[in-house]
């Protein structure tokens, strides 16, 4: 079993892609009982092209510029948390996916929720994505909320779209969403398949339904893709269902095309106009000791 969150890690660079996703992440804080950590981390380097003769960094200090952030950090806080969710505001001297891994194993974060500026080809490749490395390395479940702002960020989720991987990561990923959505969600669950083998396609079919998580079986609608730019799909079907969440399991390895173009996971993130949710590899190992150790809790309570 796994449980919603209590602590949810919230890492902004003070962009308007970074307000939005604080303001999904409240309104999700509010509705599961959670508590946000709002981090900035930055190593506070003086700029490439300074030159020591001007006094520059003199005027502009290391602890001036931490001073200024902590100050943003905290008015970007109050401004955009909803006054009954809990919070925290913390400023890390460190690179940004550095800083966030730290700081998501400090707090004992068990989500994280950023925004993603869909960079994609060789843009991406030589900028580099914080929020993509963050999915592939981070120990808890990322949700990447894009900035295009298709619908209010508080929009509560009802349906929930899954392209099915059948892996721990995105079983673990699906049993994620049904925690943190209401009782009453949708899920539609999508499985790639030969468009042209109807007995492939009955056995696949057959299969998916054995696969589904138990707990939400009889809230989920399947649907058989054609197996061709599957990633596209998902994102114009997601569209056209009004989903409020696709949920992507994150492959535990990437290929020479992942590191050009993205992995499927972070192809989906690029293409879609709503919150992805992902969960890597150590996501769910992580996720499936927790359950473990809570069953054995609750079970020696239960011997008592």
């Amino acid at each position: 079993m796994i449980t919603k969150p209590t602590r949810i890690l919230v890492p902004t660079d003070f962009s308007e892609t970074a307000t939005h996703a604080l303001r999904y992440a409240s309104d999700l804080a509010r509705r599961v009982g959670a508590r946000l950590t709002v981090v900035y981390a930055d190593p506070f380097v003086p700029p490439i092209d300074y030159t020591a003769s001007v006094g520059g960094w003199d005027e502009y200090s290391f602890a001036q510029l931490k001073a200024r952030a902590e100050e943003q950090l905290r008015k970007d806080a109050k401004t955009n948390i909803d006054p009954t969710v809990p919070y925290d505001t913390v400023v890390r001297v460190a690179p940004p996916l550095a800083g966030i891994l730290a700081q998501a194993a400090e707090s004992g974060a068990g989500m994280i929720v950023m925004g993603t500026h869909g960079r994609s080809g060789f843009r991406r490749l030589i900028i580099g994505s914080v929020t993509e490395a963050v999915m592939r390395k981070a120990e808890v479940p990322v949700i990447a909320v894009p900035g295009i702002e298709t619908r209010p960020a508080g929009a509560a989720i009802s349906t929930i779209v899954c392209p099915a991987i059948y892996n721990d990561q995105c079983h673990d990923a699906l049993t994620f969403a049904a925690a943190i959505a209401p009782a009453d969600a949708k899920f539609i669950v999508i499985r790639a398949t030969p468009e042209d083998d109807i007995i492939k396609t009955a056995d696949d079919l057959s299969e998916l339904r054995a696969w589904i998580p138990e707990p939400i079986a009889a809230r989920c609608e399947l649907k058989m893709f054609g197996s061709g730019h599957v990633a596209g799909q998902i994102e114009g079907y997601a569209e056209k269902a009004r989903a409020d969440l696709i949920v992507v399991g994150e492959p535990a390895g990437r290929s020479a095309n992942d590191l050009l173009h993205g992995t499927f996971a972070a192809r989906v993130v690029q293409r879609s106009h709503c919150p992805v949710l992902t969960m890597n590899g150590p996501a769910a190992k992580r996720a499936a000791r927790i359950a473990d150790q809570e069953h054995k809790t609750n079970v020696v309570w239960a011997n008592q």
